[in-house]
């Protein structure tokens, strides 16, 4: 019996490693599987951008690739309306008419009840931040802006703050650490947390006016010359930190402008529309959305994602009536309810969210079914008995 059980032991030894000897090298190809094709699945299939054309434009762009890393998204939030149809930014002059009408109708930007409810739509959408327009201390939107901070805190919403410096005094004067000193006293020091920081410093926008506020050089140089913020011009100019609301403009280097431009810090910013015609211009996009140009958006949106090469998108805008981009539920002129940019950039930024987590799924179910093919080619070699060579009968 010892005899036989040796025999059985070494069998089954030897049976053993050839077992082992077929699985590894099928989890190697496994692997070679894998890393060949996953960032071909992982990537939208469907994106017909021309790539070369975008990445030839964003050549001068330093930006560290890490498709692991999660990408932050914001919306440029307006505070100016008064709560008066015919008054203000609700229709008091003809450069301010809207012809579309929110959900929670003409309201008071700085009402708590439909701060809340904004914020509330804000968590769903998972946006990280707001990029509130604000206009000199004191002014309504000041006082606005103060509200909504206060809110946040109360409330502990998820959501971070960050202020941008319109071309609030028409003199052209401006003492811009006098500005930053107010934007430090009322907002850092006051909600540390929910200021929001880049590169671990409070980050104040500016908007390129070009007529006096960054128009010139020496403005410039004194708005980046501050210590303790992160000083971003954004807008369209060819001297902006970060590049905003391209589809209603080009620039002096041909880029496409229907593409959002990736910034600096891996930034870049998106609009679902552009209609000036109610308020005297002529730079429609998209007016009804039967063009895509949002779908368009969000696709390069997914490249640079892919790429590893994108860190914050700002969607022009939640609220901004005049010019039409708002991505905030509201009715059009015709009657229709707009629900479709909201519901949109909810599924685009939960798609985007989730793709890393995408392979590390997909490995374990590879690397199964590599083993259960070993296993089967293994059980197939050993279990095909060599048959003796048939004689033929000759038949009368």
């Amino acid at each position: 019996m010892r005899g036989v059980h040796g025999r059985l032991v070494s069998g089954n030894v030897m049976r053993s490693r050839r077992i082992a000897g077929y699985i590894i090298p099928m989890w190697l190809v496994g692997i070679i599987v894998i890393s060949a094709f996953v960032p071909a699945m992982v990537g939208n299939s469907s994106v017909t951008t021309d790539l070369a054309r975008l990445n030839a434009g964003n050549a001068s762009v330093q930006v560290s690739a890490d498709v692991n890393k999660r990408v932050k998204f914001g919306l440029f939030y307006y505070v100016w309306y008064t709560g008066e149809l015919g008054k203000d930014h609700w229709n008091g002059s003809s450069g301010w008419t809207v012809v579309d009408t929110t959900l929670l109708g003409f309201y008071n930007s700085s009402d708590p009840k439909v701060i809340k409810q904004h914020l509330e739509w804000f968590k769903e959408l998972s946006i990280d931040f707001l990029i509130v327009s604000w206009w000199g201390p004191h002014s309504f939107e000041d006082n606005t802006t103060k509200m909504i901070f206060s809110v946040v805190k109360q409330n502990n919403y998820p959501t971070q703050i960050a202020i941008m410096v319109e071309a609030y005094n028409w003199s052209g004067a401006y003492d811009f650490n006098a500005i930053y000193d107010y934007i430090n006293d009322t907002y850092v020091a006051q909600y540390g947390s929910i200021y929001m920081k880049l590169n671990d410093l409070p980050l104040v926008c500016f908007f390129n006016d070009n007529i006096n506020m960054t128009k010139t050089e020496a403005n410039r140089t004194a708005i980046h010359s501050v210590t303790g913020f992160s000083a971003r011009i954004v807008g369209q100019s060819d001297y902006v930190d970060w590049y905003a609301w391209r589809p209603c403009n080009g620039d002096s280097e041909g880029y496409p402008n229907i593409f959002p431009k990736l910034s600096k810090d891996g930034f870049t910013c998106i609009e679902p529309r552009y209609d000036d015609n109610h308020i005297g211009g002529n730079s429609t996009f998209d007016e009804n959305y039967t063009d895509g140009l949002y779908d368009e958006q969000w696709r390069t949106i997914q490249e640079y994602r892919d790429q590893g090469n994108l860190s914050i998108v700002a969607i022009y805008s939640w609220n901004e009536y005049h010019e039409r981009s708002q991505i905030e539920p509201h009715i059009s002129p015709d009657g229709t309810y707009v629900l479709s940019p909201l519901s949109k950039t909810y599924h685009y930024i939960q798609n985007i969210q989730t793709i890393p987590e995408f392979p590390s799924l997909l490995v374990p179910t590879l690397l199964m079914i590599a083993t259960l093919l070993a296993v089967i080619v293994l059980k197939r070699k050993h279990t095909t008995v060599k048959q003796p060579a048939r004689t033929e009968i000759p038949t009368g």
